[in-house]
């Protein structure tokens, strides 16, 4: 996942750029359960919405930082054997 390029060059997610949602906040009274169910409802699906999102960009932040490691393992080795010393 790519976020919207810095000075020309594009940076990848980091966990840095995934905010959680705030969750919704509970409704004990029945009167107004009732009165604005639907308004409660839309508030929850758009929590649900955004909840997927986040676990999508911690999803590729976490894509991004094995690739880095990999990487970086993969430049570790070519360093070759460590001088006896």
């Amino acid at each position: 996942m790519l976020t919207k390029p810095v000075g020309g060059v594009a940076q990848a997610a980091t966990a840095l750029d995934c905010l959680p949602p705030i969750p919704p906040a509970p409704v004990t009274d029945a009167a107004t359960r009732a009165e604005y169910s639907t308004e409660i409802r839309q508030e929850f699906t758009t929590y649900f919405d955004e909840a997927q999102a986040y676990l999508r960009c911690l999803d590729a932040a976490r894509g991004e930082v094995s690739e880095e490691i990999n990487r970086a393992i993969r430049d570790y080795q070519s360093l070759g054997p460590e001088p006896d010393g």
